[in-house]
């Protein structure tokens, strides 16, 4: 059965801010950032960001200069360091992840090249992810995000009543497990994986977002294994409903890079997907995390 999705421009129309100018992405999520420098925003700057950010769910904030020291800078104004399992931080900055495919690699394979929302078997799974683009290919390696919200508002009044009761299992096994042999493929980075051990762990299927009081479809297809106390027969097929759902054009956007940028999305309300497409050219991001929140209902 056709159903028409649509997204309303009011849903993502930009405030004035003091410090700093917005423009919005989509009708659905996303904004971009400028006439701001991130290395000299003050107080009220970074109190007003967090909010752009809150209402827009993903900034891409352009023409910045980041060092390694500047983007922990940032990431601080945000909250502490995430933790980081199964991927290797810098020698000197454990908390800063280089993500980077060099032109001679073999495969198109790319790091988190899935539909996701960061670490979300974590039991205080990221706020916020921060990534930095600093060797960037002409054009290629975009990246796509959902807004989570609307997804959940989308569903009828019936359906959101009976998830709001369920509980997700969340696991790293298909993404990191044993037979993850994916990470193989990714020849410039290092990937840990192989033991999933005491990363499984329940989550609210809906969650209430606690900044914004906003209910959130907390699933993502990486991370999301199962529905509590429900067989995988069952269960499976109702997720795949909701996937479809998120993943529908009204409700995302899609960012293209350049060098110099930085991209700051709350991990807790949106998905994210990086797109290969650039096969055969360098790039070469640098990713930390803020930690967030146990979810809650």
């Amino acid at each position: 059965m056709f159903e028409f999705f649509y997204a309303l421009p009011s849903q993502n129309r930009a405030a004035s801010y003091r410090h700093f100018q917005i423009v919005p992405a989509t009708g659905a999520i996303g904004a971009d950032v400028s006439e701001i420098d991130l290395k000299t925003l003050g107080e009220e700057g970074y109190a007003e960001l967090r909010q752009a950010l809150l209402a827009h769910k993903v900034l891409f904030i352009r023409g910045q200069s980041l060092g390694i020291e500047d983007l922990e800078a940032v990431t601080l104004r945000f909250g502490e360091f995430g933790r980081e399992p199964y991927v290797e931080g810098l020698p000197d900055h454990p908390h800063v992840v280089r993500v980077v495919k060099e032109a001679n690699e073999k495969t198109p394979v790319v790091f988190g090249g899935a539909w996701h929302s960061d670490w979300s078997f974590q039991e205080r799974p990221p706020a916020f992810t921060l990534l930095y683009g600093h060797d960037i290919p002409p054009f290629g390696g975009d990246t796509l995000y959902a807004n989570m919200a609307l997804a959940y508002e989308w569903l009828s009044p019936k359906l959101r009543a009976q998830l709001e009761t369920l509980d997700a299992i969340h696991s790293p096994e298909r993404a990191y497990g044993a037979e993850a042999k994916h990470n193989d493929l990714m020849e410039n980075m290092a990937v840990r994986y192989g033991n999933a051990d005491g990363e499984t762990r329940s989550h609210p299927l809906v969650t209430r977002h606690p900044e914004t009081g906003k209910k959130i479809l907390y699933i993502n297809p990486a991370y999301t294994s199962g529905i509590k106390g429900m067989r995988p027969a069952e269960a499976q097929p109702l997720l795949d409903y909701l996937y479809g759902i998120a993943t529908q054009p009204a409700f995302t956007c899609r960012m293209r890079w350049t060098a110099g940028t930085l991209a700051i999305w709350d991990n807790r309300s949106t998905w994210h997907y990086p797109v290969s497409d650039y096969h055969g050219m360098r790039r070469e991001m640098y990713r930390t995390t803020v930690v967030g929140e146990v979810p809650s209902r």
